[in-house]
């Protein structure tokens, strides 16, 4: 397997905590993002397309979905954070990092991976041997989180963390299409193998992070699909297991509760991350085949999609 095949695994990866060449900032003008709205029955459901960490200096969302946000009465997330205790994710997390067969993480790498993941620990306060048991992935999710702060990223700064906050204020409330349980086996339920060759491409991917994230924030931005496609999807393609596992399925079980928002009284600002709603086979597209027709938010309007 080429390593390019993990690249966005390690995108998604570090962006739940919540790549490619430098793209120069976008207007605030052009900012459109990846807002759909979809019309059937008694509601209206907004569908906007999230990066989960936004650096904190430039943390401001497209118009387009205040917009939404303002028309919507409910909101629904991945998760609901606000339904969940940080402690008990925290455990989780903890209990699931921990290798079940209790295999060491050095035996595993190449003796040049495990040379290079030593400064990274020790950058952390980190000895070795705090992280000799734990699985792979969740090491290249502890150095991918630790890149983006350094980076000035946050989830708070996020599109979903922005939302809340202001839901949170405006007492509006908040549905979860996943458990924290579902997102944690994405990564750990993936083969061994996997899990060693995403850290290995963490590792060295990781002093290139800032222009790969400027890059899939400008075309975000810009709303951009064919761009964000390229960025997101292309590598995935080459690995169809990877694609199905972690994007296809969750698009196909977010359907049913999309079409349920429908049938409410009230108007629902779905956010879910935008990878979920580019291509063939993300929740867009699979709404419009069961008949939908979803309108994109361009030019200042409401457009039918092709």
């Amino acid at each position: 397997m080429p390593a390019p095949a993990l690249r966005r695994p390690l995108a998604v990866l570090a962006l739940l905590l919540a790549p490619v060449s430098a793209a120069a900032a976008v207007p605030a003008a052009a900012e459109v993002g990846t807002l759909w709205r979809v019309r059937d029955g008694a509601g209206t459901v907004f569908i906007a397309g999230s990066l989960h960490q936004l650096r904190r200096d430039r943390a401001g969302l497209p118009p387009s979905y205040g917009l939404a946000y303002g028309e919507a009465e409910r909101l629904a997330m991945e998760l609901d954070m606000d339904a969940l205790s940080p402690t008990a994710l925290a455990g989780e997390l903890a209990a699931r990092a921990l290798d079940p067969d209790g295999r060491s993480l050095r035996e595993g790498l190449p003796a040049a991976s495990w040379r290079t993941l030593q400064p990274r620990l020790a950058a952390l306060g980190l000895p070795e041997v705090a992280i000799e048991r734990f699985e792979p992935w969740a090491v290249a999710l502890l150095l991918a989180s630790a890149a983006f702060l350094q980076q000035g990223y946050s989830p708070g700064s996020g599109v979903e963390g922005q939302l809340q906050a202001r839901a949170a204020a405006d007492r509006k409330p908040i549905d979860g299409l996943e458990t924290p349980a579902e997102q944690f086996e994405l990564f750990d339920g993936l083969p061994r193998t996997d899990q060693l060759q995403l850290l290995e491409v963490t590792l060295k991917e990781l002093d290139g992070l800032g222009p790969r994230l400027d890059a899939l924030e400008g075309a975000w931005r810009a709303g951009d699909l064919p761009r964000l496609e390229a960025l997101l999807l292309d590598d995935y393609r080459q690995r169809p297991d990877l694609l199905e596992r972690l994007v296809v399925r969750r698009n196909t079980a977010w359907v049913a509760p999309v079409r349920g928002f429908l049938r409410r009284p009230d108007d629902t600002l779905v956010v879910v991350g935008l990878m979920h709603l580019l291509g063939d086979r993300g929740l867009i597209a699979l709404l419009r085949q069961q008949g939908l027709k979803p309108e994109r938010f361009v030019d200042g309007g409401w457009r039918p999609e092709p």
